[in-house]
């Protein structure tokens, strides 16, 4: 399938043009803590890692892991290397945090270059870990949401890179193969120097590059011993904001300031240009072109030359098309993206050209392609369509080198030191894309130039972390799709945070951000002690006024400040419906998030 360049579709019945802000709230939220007496794992940069991209990826490092499937149970790694769990019923009665898993190889491993200890949870019984010195284990963890413990069981451990590479574990997933099998998919992050490898990947830092390494594990039927059973390895040159597989283990999505390519791929063959020799094939030879207006979309297919209008059979519905010559050769079958209006839809038959017109039922919606699932056609561009689109774009454009914007003389706008830093913008390259790992193609992109990165959360473990992006003021949250949902929109608008995208841009001190699982509401962290928790509006229980407007409101939404009794670095955050987990070096930290009705 051709790569798909779409846009972000906001759905506007989830924005509140009207939203006045945050009421401080003075109301103190309860607060438990638990020291720490075993200190935390924490590795920092060392100095030759001195790059942008080794920052962005590796710098700021959340140590506090969320059982997703649990969330009354956080882990973090101590300084000798073991796993502990802490598992909150009652909040006044929190328990010290227990061992459930030593990492091996601990005084062989602790001095050497690594990573910190990353872990993810795919399943409610699986839990698998890197150790950050370039080994991956795979862990039996029974039912984790247990009073007592049960012991982790290793299934694999081994280290997966070449030239034992260190690395972040970013997503894993599960899934079945042939109905019981158990396929492991991980999805790994790196660095490397760019002598180490082919890639001709260009950005900010030209010493580095930045790999995705996606693992596909599975159970060998000699020994049922977990191997890896293939490997797709990306080569970019920043590393991603996000970065997750699906849920099916088909696909793989990511959001980054620049692109990634394929560089290696064990279950396809790789071309010179990153695709598939079967992709390459496919493209010499389009069964049909097609084109589209704002009215209709109009598809052109070559004929024998024996056939005649009588040997072609056409079949229309509003949303299926069914095409054959002779009732023999179908030239195209399937269903349609969108409603077509089959009495105004018509085809002639010339010159051994079959023209077919459809007659689109929502005027100025534009395709993405003729039917569902099928690549085999070309899209050209109408001329008449381009010639529209650049006369409404030609006054974004001017020969001179400063044009004056209004009629009659220059109007000065806003000058560079008037923009505030919440105005800053990703690059223009900025994308998030979705690659397909069986077509070994990006099947489907957005622009992410003018959206601020915001924070990534999980809010279903069924499905894939969603990214909060920045869209003028607001904070919106984008889930990826299911496999079963997806057509051409791979991304939809799951939930808003009214003005977080201007309020985190004034956070200078920021480290973390998350939200809850509900989305009822949205947490910044500082570097140190403080954090800041802004809930959805909620209804009042009467009517308010705003005194400057003199608009009534019967909404209000609250901000709440956290303030630590410690002045440690903040190591991890976790947000949960219920309750909000918080790291330091010394003490682990559990806030009861209580939300009341307005008065």
């Amino acid at each position: 399938m051709a790569e798909i360049t779409e846009t972000l579709s906001v759905d506007r019945t989830q924005l509140d043009p009207n939203f006045d802000g945050y009421k401080l709230s003075l109301d103190s939220l309860p607060i438990y803590s638990l020291p720490i007496e075993s200190g935390i794992d924490s590795v920092r940069l060392r100095d030759d890692q001195y790059s942008y991209q080794h920052v962005k990826a590796f710098g700021l490092h959340n140590h506090l892991f969320l059982d997703i499937f649990n969330t009354n149970n956080v882990y973090y790694i101590d300084e000798k290397w073991h796993v502990r769990r802490l598992r909150v019923i009652l909040e006044t009665q929190l328990n010290n945090p227990e061992i459930v898993f030593e990492i091996p190889d601990f005084d062989q491993k602790i001095n050497l270059h690594r990573h910190n200890v990353s872990i993810s949870f795919p399943s409610e019984t699986i839990c698998i870990l890197s150790d950050g010195t370039g080994t991956l284990i795979i862990l039996a963890t029974g039912e984790r949401d247990t009073a007592e413990l049960t012991p982790w069981k290793v299934l694999y451990s081994d280290t997966v890179c070449e030239d034992s590479q260190p690395f972040v574990l970013l997503d894993s997933v599960i899934h079945t193969l042939n109905g019981d099998e158990p396929v492991y998919e991980c999805l790994l992050l790196y660095m490397q120097e760019k002598t180490k490898s082919g890639s001709a990947s260009s950005g900010k830092d030209d010493s580095f590059e930045v790999i995705l390494e996606w693992i596909t594990f599975s159970n060998t039927a000699e020994n049922a011993s977990i191997k890896i059973v293939g490997r797709r390895k990306f080569s970019g040159a920043s590393a991603p904001w996000m970065a997750a597989i699906d849920g099916n283990g088909g696909a793989v999505v990511w959001a980054s300031e620049t692109d990634f390519e394929v560089v290696q791929n064990t279950f396809k063959t790789i071309t010179s240009n990153g695709h598939t020799e079967e992709s390459e094939q496919k493209e010499e030879i389009p069964l049909y072109t097609w084109t589209q207006t704002q009215e209709d979309v109009i598809v052109t297919f070559i004929i024998p030359q024996d056939a005649t209008k009588d040997d072609l059979t056409i079949r229309l519905t509003h949303d299926h098309i069914e095409i054959s010559i002779k009732n023999d050769i179908v030239l195209l079958k399937g269903e349609l993206p969108r409603y077509i209006d089959v009495e105004t839809s018509s085809w002639t038959v010339e010159n051994r050209k079959l023209d077919l017109m459809l007659a689109k039922k929502d005027i100025g919606t534009m395709w993405s392609e003729v039917v569902t699932g099928n690549s085999r056609g070309r899209y050209v561009i109408d001329p008449d369509q381009a010639r529209i689109i650049h006369d409404k774009l030609a006054h974004l454009t001017s020969e001179e080198l400063s044009p004056s914007p209004h009629p009659g003389g220059f109007r000065p706008g806003i000058t560079p030191q008037e923009l505030e830093d919440c105005d800053a913008c990703p690059e223009a390259d900025a994308s998030m894309s979705r690659f397909d790992g069986n077509t070994n193609e990006i099947t489907n992109k957005v622009s992410l130039g003018g959206h601020q990165w915001l924070f990534n959360v999980t809010l279903d473990p069924k499905q894939m972390p969603c990214i909060c992006l920045r869209h003028d003021v607001d904070g919106i949250v984008w889930q990826s799709v299911t496999p079963d949902e997806l057509q051409s929109n791979a991304w939809k608008h799951s939930a808003t945070f009214n003005a977080l995208g201007y309020i985190q841009a004034a956070k200078t001190s920021k480290k973390f951000a998350s939200c809850s699982q509900d989305t009822s509401y949205a947490v910044l962290c500082d570097c140190v002690r403080h954090l800041y928790i802004y809930h959805q509006p909620s209804p009042t229980l009467s009517p308010l006024r705003n005194r400057k407007s003199g608009r009534v409101v019967n909404e209000l939404a609250k901000q709440q400040v956290i303030s630590l009794d410690v002045t440690d670095d903040i190591l991890g955050m976790q947000a949960t419906n219920q309750r909000l987990f918080v790291l330091t070096s010394k003490k682990l930290y559990v806030v009861k998030v209580c939300i009341e009705k307005n008065g």
